[in-house]
């Protein structure tokens, strides 16, 4: 069937923020040492598309053997949102996203599902008047698996119509489970986190073609 909706991951697929959000979560184990923030930095990268409350309760778990408390982990996904929302607002575009944006906004219906907090999420797309483009704006939590099952449901869509675009593993494994098509977004240079055989772009100015 012909895709008339389309799912979107945010961070590093709409807009370029994965090398500073990756600085960021970085600095917040500057305490402990640069080889735990190097450590901390890879395993950002490598789970992108999940919570960064997850995120860090992993890394301080894995890295520093500590179980932190919700209200560390909080404290810290705080500080780290207070770093990066500004630099967010100011990113450039992934190549061809605010392109495609413009010329399939009203023609499919388009969301955003990112790992981004809620209310963090849709302070960043109104600021960067993207809001209007989209029929709804979700963030966490809960995870991308739920959050994609609730706009099903939601907004009676069949599975099979929709295509989720997303740069982490997190995203591909979201869409399978619930029956979405999927493309992953790699950059020039980076490693493909998906697995065999999974459609992938470089940038969204390839997505036109993928969806002829």
């Amino acid at each position: 069937m012909p895709i008339s909706t389309i799912l979107f991951d945010f961070d590093g697929t709409l807009v370029e923020t994965m090398d500073l959000k990756t600085a960021a979560f970085r600095s917040l184990y500057a305490p402990h040492g640069e080889a735990v923030q190097d450590a901390a930095a890879e395993r950002y990268l490598a789970s992108a598309g999940t919570s960064r409350l997850d995120r860090i309760r992993a890394c301080h778990q894995a890295l520093l053997g500590e179980s932190p408390s919700d209200s560390v982990v909080r404290q810290l996904s705080d500080l780290f949102g207070s770093m990066v929302e500004d630099k967010v607002v100011a990113a450039p575009w992934v190549p061809g996203a605010d392109t495609f944006l413009a010329e399939y906004a009203g023609k499919l219906t388009l969301f955003i599902v990112s790992a981004t907090p809620q209310q963090e999420l849709e302070r960043i797309l109104d600021r960067r008047g993207m809001t209007d483009a989209f029929a709804a704006i979700v963030g966490s939590p809960p995870d991308k698996l739920t959050l994609i099952h609730d706009i099903i449901s939601t907004f009676w869509l069949a599975p099979e119509t929709i295509l989720m675009v997303g740069d982490g593993r997190a995203d591909y494994e979201a869409a399978n489970a619930n029956g979405v098509r999927f493309v992953g977004r790699v950059r020039d240079g980076h490693p493909d986190p998906f697995p065999p055989g999974t459609a992938t772009i470089r940038d969204l100015s390839e997505l036109p073609t993928y969806l002829a």
